[in-house]
């Protein structure tokens, strides 16, 4: 009797506890975190985020600089702490001779299902494949999920998704010229298996995906590719 006693009360504590899937449907509709990069450290990655292949690092934006913070010698130095923290600052995947085909930082949290997702990025250079991306309903590991990212070799806007850490295409639409150091933005909304993607304002194509469930969100780079990143922003769905 004690025995099934003790395993009732397991059962009921088993029952109780809530999983990864209902912490998620807990989010409330409309939440949205955003990433202006203001309140990290620079010279460093990002809080909270998991990076795979590349330098992921907060800088100034020297081209957006306060008046006056830039000196004779090119850079912020003896800028005041003030200037500072008004300057603004991106995201910049910076190493492009690793060998590493993939570069990729993913942010911990949130972990959702239906979502829009966007970010402003612009492509400071790149020889092989100037490519730069956002990724949603990634796994803990980054291996498995949806990307989308503009290609400059081909000139094309790609939906793929990863298995494995493998990208296999599902869609593409023809891009105008990508010009270096121009920004750029891109836009995701999904709910249920129906994703929208959208370029610089304009919806460019729809898709209709079972694959993958609630995930992370990241940003992605490719080959030799230099690239900023700002405004990242996902709201729950």
């Amino acid at each position: 009797m004690k025995r099934a006693a003790l395993a009732f009360a397991a059962l009921v504590l088993v029952a109780a506890a809530p999983s990864a899937r209902s912490e998620e449907w807990r989010v409330p509709k409309g939440k949205t975190w955003t990433w202006t990069f203001d309140a990290d450290t620079l010279g460093k990655a990002p809080g909270a985020t998991r990076t795979d292949g590349g330098s992921w690092t907060v800088v100034l934006d020297s081209t957006r600089a306060p008046e006056g913070a830039i000196g004779a010698a090119g850079d912020s130095a003896g800028v005041d702490s003030t200037t500072l923290r008004a300057w603004p600052r991106v995201l910049r995947q910076t190493e492009d001779e690793d060998g590493i085909v993939f570069h990729r930082i993913q942010f911990v949290k949130p972990r959702l299902h239906d979502l829009e997702v966007s970010v402003r990025f612009r492509i400071r250079s790149g020889e092989i494949d100037p490519s730069a991306g956002l990724a949603f309903q990634l796994d803990p590991k980054g291996r498995n999920g949806y990307l989308v990212r503009v290609s400059g070799e081909n000139g094309e806007l790609i939906a793929h998704y990863l298995l494995n850490g493998r990208r296999r295409d599902i869609k593409y639409d023809k891009l105008e010229s990508l010009d270096p150091g121009v920004w750029h933005t891109l836009r995701i909304r999904r709910v249920g298996s129906v994703m929208d993607v959208a370029y610089d304002g304009k919806e460019r194509f729809r898709i209709r995906d079972e694959r993958f469930g609630e995930g992370n969100v990241g940003l992605w780079t490719e080959d030799d590719t230099i690239a900023d990143f700002a405004d990242l922003t996902v709201r729950s769905l």
